[in-house]
């Protein structure tokens, strides 16, 4: 595990990041909520994943695929899984050298969390043995539980874990391979010149640094960190999408910083569309969180497909696809953005 020391301009920085999101999103001052105990234990010696994915040559990959918010509906995945081909009628891997980008949020609101995770472990193990590779990206609701396992919004999945004889431990404790799954979660993907991060907004600061800084909160194992769970942070911020400023200026912040575009989930309706994968300002705004959730209308998702992930390198906008649970393809088209 990497350590890295800040000197003040970089703690000023990492303890600065909430207000400057709260500028873009007007949140203002950052939510700092409380640590559980087990949140606030030092992991830096259990943690094995990196935390952030950064992989600057995606050619290795024959197919990207990425999906996000499935929160526990793993009926609705398993449907997903078997039209796009990645598994094959035992469920097992079928992908070969596929990439497979989890945007975040594959706990609670649904009935079956553990379930999509174990299938998300199940599937990383095997693709990575056929030369695929399974990467997972911490979404707020794997955050939040396990900065705090006792809160509302993880009710439904506090009952799950009963009614299947799981102790929180077993999600929380890098000891169990659960919870050594979620916290090995980095909390963004670099691949090519895309950003692939749970809320989008992307601070204004040198990939190098961004990495850095995460490396260092990750380490601490204290998931509330303000860092992370700020109203306007990379994985908590809504609504910046809103306005024509707001993705202006997510558009140059990420060009000064050498991205093409980024690819979210976290909101169902973000840019104005539900239901479906969309992109406006060109394609280089792609939101893929469709609404599996209940609460979001139990819609049965779909997967954005880049099929030749060695074209995310270059400065515009790759051809993108889309898979619907049905089996039906469609080119991802740019639309309008709604103010």
């Amino acid at each position: 595990m990497r350590r890295v020391s800040l000197n003040r301009s970089g703690l000023n920085t990492l303890f600065a990041l909430g207000a400057l999101f709260g500028g873009l999103t007007g949140a203002g001052t950052p939510d700092r909520q409380p640590a559980s105990p087990g949140a606030q234990q030092s992991l830096a010696a259990s943690r094995a994943g990196p935390a952030v994915f950064d992989l600057p040559d995606p050619s290795r990959y024959d197919r990207l695929w990425a999906i996000s918010d499935v929160h526990g509906m793993s009926g609705a995945l398993s449907q997903l899984l078997t039209v796009s081909g990645l598994v094959n009628a035992r469920g097992d891997w079928a992908g070969g050298k596929a990439l497979l980008i989890v945007v975040g949020d594959t706990l609670d609101k649904g009935p079956d969390s553990v379930g999509v995770l174990d299938r998300w472990r199940q599937l990383g193990d095997q693709a990575a043995a056929a030369g695929g590779r399974v990467v997972h990206l911490l979404g707020n609701h794997e955050a939040e539980f396990l900065a705090e396992p006792g809160r509302e919004k993880s009710r439904i999945l506090r009952e799950e874990c009963e009614r299947k004889g799981l102790s929180l431990e077993e999600l929380t404790s890098p000891a169990h391979p659960r919870g050594a799954y979620l916290r090995d979660m980095p909390v963004a993907a670099r691949i090519g010149r895309w950003l692939f991060a749970h809320a989008g907004l992307y601070p204004d600061t040198p990939w190098s640094s961004f990495s850095q800084e995460a490396d260092q909160v990750l380490s601490t194992g204290n998931y509330a960190h303000p860092w992370l769970l700020a109203s306007g942070s990379f994985l908590m911020a809504k609504d910046w999408w809103k306005t024509s400023v707001g993705r202006t200026t997510l558009l140059d912040r990420l060009a000064r910083h050498g991205f093409a575009g980024v690819v979210q989930g976290h909101q169902p309706a973000a840019h104005g569309i539900t239901g479906r994968i969309g992109a406006v300002e060109g394609g280089r705004l792609v939101k893929i969180d469709t609404g599996m959730a209940p609460s979001a209308g139990s819609h049965p998702g779909e997967w954005l497909v880049v099929p030749e992930p060695a074209r995310l390198r270059e400065p515009g906008v790759p051809e993108m696809r889309v898979l619907n649970a049905r089996g039906e393809w469609r080119v991802l088209h740019p639309e309008p953005a709604h103010d």
